[in-house]
């Protein structure tokens, strides 16, 4: 794990509160619910002046009736987007824990929820510090992030605000399972009488979530180890080995991100985007 992601016995409150030159946003993916929420109460915890904005998939109240009939590519109209607000503290329209539904309408999941957000982080125009979005199961942070990006450069409102990073939570104890699922993803609901399901399957989500990934979050095993069927004779783990293979080069790899701070992921972004900054003005300099 990278120096620059402060591990949580050095890193004091006052350090994680100190006032931010500008919002950070940083874009929270993943596979499972489980381990997205983990990840994020874990992130909200080492900053107190964070804002988080998650985002849920439901069946809406009007399709639960004909489930049956759908097939695994559910048409948007019958889900609904949930998004629930998490503030510091008192704020004038934005509430501490206040859920709304954000209507899909005739728009994809992705495009529902990249609209919602920069309506969101308009509201928080003038803020200082750092907003933790955890998208929905299986939605890709580029696209989300190159919309968020444009819409800050082309309002004014937008002054100031930048996206820091894409993060994944992965969590160990299941990884083997979804990584070599080829059964659609589901993106809400626990069986096919009830369940929404995303078109690909939850191993090609998994893989894609990780390779786009600037910081790839692990949560540790619970308990003494992992599933016998996927630890070798050595006892062994090897799904680190197969997120470190297919993430991307140059990403941060924390393989326990209870030792992550909110704070330490944006720096750790700012570091990688000054990175390639340097590579590209190199790469186009003249010899």
């Amino acid at each position: 794990m990278s120096d620059s992601l402060i591990s949580r016995p050095e890193a004091s409150r006052n350090r994680n509160a100190a006032p931010a030159t500008s919002l950070d946003v940083v874009l929270l993916t993943g596979a499972d619910r489980l381990s997205m929420d983990s990840v994020a109460f874990s992130l909200m915890d080492t900053c107190e002046a964070a804002y988080g904005i998650t985002y849920d998939v439901r069946v809406s109240a009007d399709a639960l009736d004909a489930l049956k009939s759908l097939d695994p590519e559910q048409p948007a109209a019958d889900m609904e987007v949930l998004r629930i607000v998490s503030m510091p503290g008192a704020d004038i329209g934005l509430l501490s824990s206040d859920t709304e539904v954000c209507p899909m309408s005739d728009c994809c999941l992705t495009c529902t929820v990249k609209h919602d957000a920069a309506k969101m982080l308009e509201r928080l125009s003038g803020r200082t510090g750092i907003v933790l979005i955890s998208l929905p199961l299986g939605v890709e942070g580029t696209p989300v992030a190159q919309y968020l990006d444009d819409v800050f450069s082309l309002n004014e409102w937008g002054a100031g605000m930048r996206i820091a990073t894409i993060a994944n939570a992965v969590g160990l104890d299941e990884f083997e399972e979804r990584f070599f699922d080829d059964e659609p993803l589901c993106l809400s609901g626990t069986s096919e009488e009830d369940g929404v399901f995303d078109a690909r399957s939850t191993g090609a989500v998994v893989s894609r979530l990780i390779c786009e990934a600037g910081q790839v979050l692990e949560l540790p095993v619970v308990g003494a180890g992992c599933l016998a069927r996927h630890v070798d004779a050595d006892g062994d783990c090897r799904c680190r080995d197969i997120i470190r293979a297919i993430a991307d080069p140059n990403a941060t790899v924390c393989e326990d991100v209870h030792e992550v701070t909110l704070r330490g992921l944006v720096e750790q972004g700012q570091k990688q985007e000054q990175e390639q900054k340097e590579k590209q003005e190199l790469s186009v300099s003249p010899q």
